[in-house]
């Protein structure tokens, strides 16, 4: 059963249809990006597997239920939609304090979470007068107090500086690949998206385009391409191309398919060939992503 499973989910918000029979899961252990144009149905979608959007038809599943049938949610279920709903007169720990008993988890989760954010030193301090980097931080650590194994994050770098990003970055890859936890994430920001995702699910005008892994997308159903310099191109040309690589020259650079870059190298060197340059190419996300949405590059 997968973590997160979104089936044949629609919505209408009068005479716009917001998401249209859109389908996907997330796995354990994996985080997936959640990618489209302004207005394509992803915050809907995110809203609809928090209970806070009844769908017209379908269905959206934590842990094979809706949210509102979980019996603990806060530690189910991690959530940021937005970093401005809190009290602004009160301040980060009470914010916690006052989930932790809700929820009647130990007060120390409060701690736990503002030290796990970088807000430690800010705990006493009210949320008025917080950046917007800080509130952010501190929605990710409302997210986590209840130590949940499924984390919906929406545009959660919103507000944050480069070093912010950074943190962000190591933090979700800790909840899924180390903790085991799902982590489905929306973005606007591609090229940070590109960095930390496991796999990719593309909607617009609220139908999904494109699912599957990163590498998959990348590479669009091609193999990959390695591309290699060495001044004895022709001759290492054709010594590839006997290992089975598809090689295609053009001003002295070779764009080999078939072969990997380790292969390419053990090659080289039994062959005692010099490269002087040896990198896989790689697809731009966010080419791919335009041609996907009909989106125009601004």
């Amino acid at each position: 059963m997968a973590a997160i499973e979104i089936r044949d989910l629609s919505k209408s918000f009068g005479p716009v249809r917001a998401v249209d029979g859109v389908s996907f899961t997330v796995e354990a252990g994996t985080i997936t990006g959640y990618l489209g144009p302004n207005g394509a149905g992803k915050t809907t979608t995110l809203r609809s597997l928090l209970g806070l959007v009844t769908a017209d038809s379908g269905s959206a599943l934590v842990n094979g239920r809706r949210y509102v049938e979980l019996d603990h949610p806060l530690s189910e279920v991690g959530a940021v939609l937005e970093a401005t709903n809190f009290h602004p007169g009160r301040t980060a720990f009470n914010h916690l304090r006052v989930l932790c008993t809700a929820a009647r988890l130990p007060v120390a989760r409060a701690e736990d979470a503002l030290a796990r954010v970088g807000l430690a030193d800010v705990a006493g301090k009210r949320v008025l007068g917080f950046s917007m980097g800080m509130r952010q931080r501190l929605a990710l650590a409302t997210a986590m107090i209840g130590d949940p194994g499924v984390y919906i994050l929406d545009e959660p770098a919103n507000g944050l500086d480069p070093a912010g990003i950074q943190w962000l970055r190591g933090f979700m890859r800790h909840l899924a690949h180390e903790r085991g936890a799902a982590v489905l994430v929306s973005s606007h920001v591609l090229a940070e998206v590109e960095q930390i995702v496991d796999n990719v699910v593309i909607i617009a005008k609220g139908r999904l385009v494109r699912q599957g892994s990163l590498a998959e997308l990348i590479s669009n159903g091609q193999a990959p391409v390695v591309r290699v310099r060495t001044v004895r191109s022709e001759e290492f040309a054709a010594t590839l191309e006997r290992h089975g690589g598809q090689v295609e020259a053009a001003d002295g650079v070779l764009r080999v398919r078939g072969l990997d870059v380790e292969s390419i190298a053990n090659i080289a060197l039994d062959e005692r060939v010099l490269l002087t340059e040896m990198t896989q190419e790689r697809g731009d996300l966010q080419q791919i992503f335009l041609e996907l949405t009909g989106e125009e590059q601004s």
